[in-house]
């Protein structure tokens, strides 16, 4: 049984989100967006969707922090950071703070894609019987 590929796009720039929802949207996912981290709290609280992408730097909570709550809502959860500003955290401090990747804008396409594929099949094969 194939999952619905729900993927949450968490960034205060709305061209951003734009973008990428058409991009996502063209390969098949089914992308839902927001400029807020207390709103995207509220739509994973709604709706079963376990690959997030969030902005680092945002007003009201940023990216960290949001990572560390949807941590906490689904532990299984596949978490990227998006950012311009991404040099002052090594690969493995990210990691520790519980994301999966991180991604700096502008954006490589086909690894954000690529990424995005690999969560799909990570939280598939998870969830199969041993």
């Amino acid at each position: 049984m194939d999952m619905e590929k729900k993927i949450l796009f968490v960034d205060d720039e709305k061209g951003i989100l734009a973008i990428l929802d058409c991009l996502f949207r063209g390969k098949g996912y089914s992308p839902r967006c927001t400029t807020s981290g207390t709103e995207a709290l509220e739509i994973l609280k709604r709706d079963d969707i376990k690959v997030v992408y969030t902005d680092l730097r945002m007003p009201e909570m940023d990216g960290t922090e949001l990572c560390r709550r949807v941590r906490q809502l689904q532990p299984g959860a596949q978490v990227y950071a998006l950012s311009a500003f991404v040099g002052s955290h090594s690969p493995e401090q990210f990691e520790a703070m519980g994301f999966a990747g991180v991604f700096t804008k502008p954006f490589n396409v086909p690894r954000l894609l690529d990424s995005c594929r690999a969560a799909f099949e990570k939280l598939e094969h998870a969830g199969k019987p041993a």
